[in-house]
């Protein structure tokens, strides 16, 4: 297998393919039956399903069972739009909109993958984290959800303290268990290697996440201060 290279044309490419499916796939689908979209929304559902199950099946039955709990922010997201799809319920929008744009966005732009493409691990980490952020880009472009100020600090707050019990989490569990990346980096070329060493790059990764939030959420601020 080739060692994963963030500049290399294969990850490249694959990274262009998520994103224009991201993009494109969900309008296509904005003025079609309700059939259609019900189509779509199992598509998706399907795709998040199944990335969980070879999750389990990869990480937790082949390698260690305490790696393959749905526990990572990345896991909360799936479940979360998966949830949104099925019931409608805002909330469950809000928190895949942020985390699952910032979390899911960064996994496909760099890999939590020692390998790049052919390697399992890595189309399973792009099409999974692309299901993520598909969902969201339907309930955006077909249910005409969207995030507004305040939901930022509500999200941020809800992540914080999901954080504190991951830490309970892990310590519970105990190693090789590192859920949320909270004991160490993850591996592979990622933004966490200009980070301070484990455990400071919590705060890193916290500071990181609290400004990625705001940025995502600031294409809206702007559109709403020109309307106003």
């Amino acid at each position: 297998m080739t060692p994963l290279n963030l500049l290399s044309w294969s990850h490249i490419f694959i990274v262009i393919v998520c994103i224009a499916s991201i993009i494109f796939i969900p309008p296509a689908f904005k003025n079609t039956s309700n059939a259609s979209q019900k189509k779509l929304i199992f598509f998706i559902i399907s795709l998040i399903l199944i990335n969980q199950g070879m999750d389990l099946y990869r990480e937790g039955y082949l390698d260690e069972w305490k790696l393959g709990l749905p526990f990572h922010l990345c896991d909360f997201s799936s479940f979360s739009i998966l949830i949104y799809l099925l019931t409608k319920k805002r909330d469950f929008f809000i928190f895949a909109f942020f985390f699952g744009i910032a979390g899911a966005g960064m996994s496909i732009l760099t890999p939590d993958t020692g390998y790049g493409f052919p390697a399992v691990a890595y189309i399973q980490n792009q099409i999974g984290h692309t299901a993520i952020i598909l969902g969201v880009t339907y309930a955006m472009v077909i249910d005409n959800q969207r995030p507004y100020l305040k939901d930022v600090a509500r999200a941020l707050g809800f992540a914080t303290f999901l954080l504190f019990i991951m830490y309970g989490v892990n310590y519970l569990l105990g190693p090789p268990a590192n859920y949320w990346f909270i004991v160490e980096k993850p591996t592979g070329e990622n933004v966490t290697s200009f980070m301070r060493p484990a455990p400071f790059h919590m705060i890193d990764i916290w500071l990181l996440t609290v400004a990625v939030c705001y940025l995502i959420y600031l294409p809206y601020y702007l559109k709403d201060r020109k309307i106003k």
